[in-house]
């Protein structure tokens, strides 16, 4: 029994209609977003290639369910629609995928395959079930990279690497779908919508074979007019790149990216957020934050205005406060900003400025600490240009049977630019094994810590040489 089951079978005699329900699609704006990439318990992300017509009445239900399950963002897969009586790249794909009717959703290759659609609920649910099946299944420990930078015009530079982690070479095929987010040919679907994430062309479509830890990478550039497609627009593309096992043909990862210079980059990150004020030598943190409009994971750069950067960090959840910390070892004025990228390579604009001014200031150097009858002592130096006021000391030992004098502090103390002073602890008294942590601090300002291991007999505490 066919029951709400639509197909249309393609056979020598055309395509012959199993079903006439006809349901109103009613999906008119979707935010159509890169997945989070948060992978839900999946393996991999998970492909799906929707074998379709401009002409085919019950395709849009299957299409609607696509768009449907995409813009939810509940599951990890892209999509890719073979338009396939308006691409021929399309229509060989189908057919190499053994499309029979339309429509017809391939999932990962062909592990799963949902013929027909009657209604958007209906397919919603059977692709949902797919994608799980999908999702959870065992797959080889390759990671796919992809950067995508459009370069003016219609033109755009590709570049894909795959990593494989296995432990013995790796074989199958890459396949680079260059797609339409929203087609800008036309190519509308019987329920009065434009096809999403239609293929235009291939940027790769060969076979790999990579050894045990290496990598296998490649960049091609990529210019829609030269191949037919003048209306492409940077704001509109999104490339889908998928790996498919030799051994089974199913997919084993998928990545997609949007040009790196276009509307995928995360927002431009806050003012970073952080002292005015500091001295040399001494490391200070800053925070700054931003949101990535696709939600997938970002990137910190902090810049120090000395020539030098952080580094990319993270990545982090989009919207996350992040911090990172730098010292200057010259005093002066120096500007500190933080830009982000997505996992794309997507690259935002440098934030504003934050200025802080850094001055020749006090230090504290910890030298050796030694013990003797009663007491542990420790010299603080301030190796600093001007006098270090107001340190907080401390003297503890940890470990050991300690009776008397676990911990001593000391506040206040002040020491002229060049000079030393020495602290003591209180009076000891027990034994075991212990180690011995001094540390000083200046408010705002430079700090240091030092311990050395130790023995305690009764009161006579003998402190090992380092440190």
């Amino acid at each position: 029994m066919l029951g709400t089951l639509g197909v249309l079978l393609l056979s020598g005699f055309g395509a012959v209609a199993l079903n006439s329900d006809e349901e109103k699609l009613d999906v008119e704006a979707i935010d159509y977003e890169l997945s989070s990439n948060e992978r839900f318990g999946f393996t991999h992300n998970v492909l799906g290639e929707y074998g379709t017509a401009t002409w085919c009445g019950y395709c849009k239900y299957a299409h609607g369910a696509l768009k449907e399950l995409y813009a939810e963002g509940e599951l990890d897969f892209y999509y890719v629609s073979l338009v396939c009586d308006k691409n021929g790249k399309a229509s060989q794909r189908a057919g190499e995928l053994g499309l029979t009717g339309y429509p017809t959703v391939f999932w990962d290759g062909n592990y799963r395959k949902n013929v027909g659609a009657g209604s958007v609920p209906s397919a919603k649910a059977t692709y949902t079930s797919s994608i799980n099946s999908c999702g959870n299944r065992l797959v080889e420990d390759i990671d796919i990279d992809l950067v995508v930078s459009w370069l003016g015009g219609t033109e755009m530079q590709i570049d894909v690497s795959v990593d494989n982690n296995e432990a013995s070479t790796y074989g199958g095929r890459i396949r680079v779908y260059i797609t339409e987010i929203v087609s800008s040919m036309g190519w509308y679907d019987t329920g009065g919508h434009l096809y999403t994430f239609p293929l235009l062309d291939y940027a790769f479509n060969e076979v790999i074979s990579i050894p045990s830890g290496d990598s296998w990478d490649d960049s091609t550039t990529w210019d829609g007019s030269a191949n037919g497609f003048s209306s492409v627009t940077e704001d509109n593309i999104m490339v889908i790149a998928a790996v498919f096992n030799s051994n089974s043909n199913y997919v084993d990862e998928t990545s997609a990216a949007t040009p790196g210079g276009g509307g995928g980059a995360p927002n431009t990150p806050t003012t970073p957020d952080g002292p005015t004020e500091g001295v040399v030598d001494v490391e200070y943190s800053f925070f700054a934050s931003t949101e990535d409009p696709q939600g997938d994971d970002v990137y910190y750069l902090f810049g120090w205005g000395d020539g030098t950067d952080s580094g990319w960090l993270g990545p982090y959840p989009s919207g996350s406060e992040q911090s990172a910390s730098h010292s200057w070892d010259e005093e002066g004025e120096y500007d500190v900003k933080v830009k982000a990228k997505d996992e794309n390579g997507a690259e935002s604009d440098w934030s504003n400025d934050h200025a802080i001014e850094i001055f020749e200031g006090p230090a504290v150097d910890i030298s050796a600490i030694t013990g003797g009858l009663f007491k542990v002592s420790s010299t603080i130096r301030n190796p600093g240009l001007e006098t270090a006021d107001d340190i907080s000391w401390k003297i503890t030992l940890d470990g050991g049977f300690i009776l008397l004098g676990k911990e001593t502090t000391g506040t206040e103390l002040s020491i002229p630019a060049g000079g030393e002073e020495t602290v003591n602890s209180k009076l000891i008294l027990g034994f075991g094994k212990t180690r011995v942590i001094v540390t000083a601090e200046i408010p705002d300002g430079d700090s240091d810590s030092r311990n050395q291991g130790a023995s305690v007999i009764l009161f006579f505490i003998k402190v090992n040489p380092g440190g």
